[in-house]
């Protein structure tokens, strides 16, 4: 019998937010233990065997489902960003911060950033990654602006040997033309496992990352990467570029381009920090 669901839309992002909390706390209490239901399996969700104590989830399709089951099982439920739903119909709420919820309720806890999978390893010297994403509603995307600055990278620490991730939302034509680039080591997610992006940050000394993904800003501080921005023009009142300002304020990440240019490795650890809060409220 797991003791805690996690409850997926199936939407990869969402799910490592709730797979980062589940992981924490079993970190926390190793006798608990998780499984992974899927918000598709609909009204089958309500004739489990062995109900949950406790459901975790992130997703607007999720919230319904989350709801019903903890009133089926009599159990406490966690949604992770702000919920579609009314806050009272949720144990806790956890909602980055940058968000700006309205209210002081004390079923939310604001976190720095959505709470991911990553924990902080060995750092491996002379390592880094530099993690690019797409175009969002949140800004202006620039193929050019981007390869611009990678070679700007590349210029600054000539003895340094690259490492380039790309995500789903990177452009086509952009992972072409970064494969014509000769020194440089390109990764795209189709050809590594779930795995490998946790346990290569876990590793890396040193990110450079788009300012697009500010999920990925914060996968890599998580991991205890030293974080410098690759910069792209904001829209208008863009809430996750705000979340970016905020961490610039902070002296968390910078723009520098030099690996060894001093960077704040001050760790986030949020999943840590959420799941001991959730132990303390006897939510489980």
């Amino acid at each position: 019998m797991a003791d805690i669901w996690i409850i997926s839309d199936g939407k990869p992002g969402h799910f490592n937010q709730s797979l980062g909390l589940a992981e924490a706390l079993v970190r926390h209490r190793p006798d608990l233990s998780f499984e992974i239901r899927l918000a598709s399996e609909g009204f089958a969700l309500l004739s489990s065997a062995e109900p949950p104590r406790l459901i975790i989830s992130a997703g607007r399709r999720t919230h319904f489902w989350s709801v019903v089951c903890k009133l089926r099982y009599s159990a406490k439920n966690i949604v992770l960003m702000r919920p579609s739903l009314p806050l009272s119909w949720f144990n806790l709420s956890l909602i980055p911060e940058h968000d700006r919820p309205n209210t002081t309720s004390p079923r939310i806890e604001l976190t720095r950033g959505a709470i991911n999978r990553m924990v902080p390893g060995t750092k491996v010297p002379a390592s880094n990654l530099v993690l690019i994403g797409g175009p969002s509603k949140h800004v202006v995307w620039s193929d050019q602006s981007v390869l611009e600055q990678i070679h700007e990278i590349r210029r600054s620490n000539p003895n340094l040997k690259l490492r380039v991730a790309t995500s789903r939302r990177t452009p086509a034509e952009f992972v072409n033309q970064l494969a014509g680039i000769s020194g440089l080591e390109v990764v795209i997610p189709e050809s590594v496992s779930s795995s490998w992006l946790p346990e290569t940050l876990s590793a890396t000394e040193r990110a450079w990352v788009t300012t697009d993904s500010v999920s990925m800003v914060f996968e890599a501080l998580t991991a205890g990467c030293s974080v410098s921005l690759i910069g792209l023009e904001s829209h208008q009142n863009s809430r996750t570029q705000q979340g970016m300002q905020m961490l610039i304020d902070a002296g968390l990440v910078d723009h520098s381009l030099a690996f060894s240019a001093p960077a704040n490795r001050s760790v986030l650890a949020e999943a840590e920090r959420c799941a001991a809060l959730i132990l303390e409220k006897h939510l489980i």
